[in-house]
């Protein structure tokens, strides 16, 4: 390893041996790696020259240091390390870096709350460097862990909660907007309004909070072996505003089948009479089928895109499907509800089941086409 030490004492002095090292770094080339030590007094007179002189020290001094493979600062202020870490984050913000800074004690706080993310090391030194801290670890060796395995899995996990909780929304709304087109905005419901509470809380809440909490793409060791995995969130291919509108797309379109489909099949015209009765004109069944639809499908969703499958995941997300026929049961059930006796017709006829695997299998042949 090539080891550039910058030891002068005056300003220009540090300014032509930066540049001769820089001149000896092109041509070592790629051969070899390099390391760039600086002091605190020569760090000091880099970072405070003034007018023309100071942005071309810093120029030179910031190509030196950014391919170089370790950069050590020694006998610096805490002033100084914060100092540092912004000439990083205003040098590279055209690149849209991210920085990170990591420190064990109070001289290390004005460095970990300049950088984007700080670390603080519970230890010896006192707890001033973790409370100033974005994450907190006992123990330097554990920053892999956190950068590589919970890191890169709480940004994919977080990307998907996001976009599945527009989606799952966006999904159940819309109908209501399609069905004014329908009814000439009158404003006549076709949702129950109870069905309607239950949503987000019963049909749609735990399999969300579960896959945030426990899914994992790969096992910890396979993250911690292969950084090529960590690529992940440096390229943005788990949330950008791509994919934020491919989602979006996907729930305007699904939603709009679901609800003109229904409608239209649950006609007498269409075949699919129960018992000569045309369950279209019943917006009760309708809307019923419609929510049902949709419950069924964000599930299947949400239970095709987790990774680990395990029996409490399937638990909750079979569960909240069924938490759905629960209620309808207790309002079927129910003599002043509005879907009294829906749940034996709604459910006693063959044609649903096939409506709804051709809605299931259409749409998340679809999606998986389109990913």
């Amino acid at each position: 390893m090539e080891i550039f030490i910058i030891n002068e004492s005056k300003t220009k002095d540090i300014y032509r041996q930066i540049c001769d090292f820089n001149s000896k770094k092109k041509l070592i080339g790629l051969s070899r790696d390099t390391a760039v030590v600086v002091g605190g007094e020569q760090l000091s007179k880099i970072t405070s020259a003034t007018g023309t002189q100071n942005e071309k020290i810093l120029e030179e001094f910031f190509d030196l240091t950014r391919s170089a493979s370790v950069v050590i600062a020694c006998r610096v202020s805490p002033k100084q390390k914060a100092e540092v870490v912004r000439i990083v984050r205003r040098k590279e913000a055209q690149n849209n870096v991210t920085t990170l800074a990591i420190g064990d004690g109070a001289n290390d706080v004005n460095m970990i709350t300049a950088a984007h993310i700080g670390v603080g090391i519970r230890g010896l030194e006192g707890q001033q460097a973790a409370r100033a801290s974005d994450y907190s670890i006992g123990q330097f060796r554990f920053l892999k862990n956190l950068m590589f395995t919970h890191g890169r899995e709480a940004y994919r996990r977080n990307s998907y909660l996001i976009l599945y909780m527009f989606y799952k929304n966006v999904i159940y709304v819309l109908p209501i907007f399609y069905f004014g087109i329908l009814s000439q905005f009158s404003g006549t419901p076709f949702y129950n309004a109870v069905m309607y509470q239950c949503y987000n809380v019963f049909f749609t809440g735990m399999p969300i909070c579960w896959f945030c909490t426990f899914d994992w793409e790969y096992p910890k060791e396979r993250l911690l072996a292969d950084p090529q995995l960590y690529r992940l969130g440096l390229t943005n291919k788990c949330f950008n505003s791509f994919v934020f509108w491919r989602w979006y797309l996907y729930a305007v379109w699904q939603s709009a089948v679901i609800l003109y489909l229904s409608f239209v099949t649950f006609n007498e015209a269409s075949g699919f009479a129960f018992n000569g009765d045309a369950i279209g004109d019943s917006l009760d069944y309708t809307g019923t089928f419609i929510i049902m639809s949709i419950v069924v499908l964000v599930n299947v969703k949400i239970f095709i895109s987790t990774h680990t499958h395990t029996y409490l995941s399937v638990f909750w997300q079979v569960g909240s499907v069924m938490w759905f026929f629960v209620i309808l049961l207790v309002l079927n059930m129910t003599p002043s509800s509005d879907l009294r006796g829906i749940m034996g017709v709604l459910l006693g006829y063959f044609n649903v089941y096939i409506i709804m695997f051709l809605y299931m299998s259409g749409f998340i042949l679809v999606d998986l086409g389109l990913q």
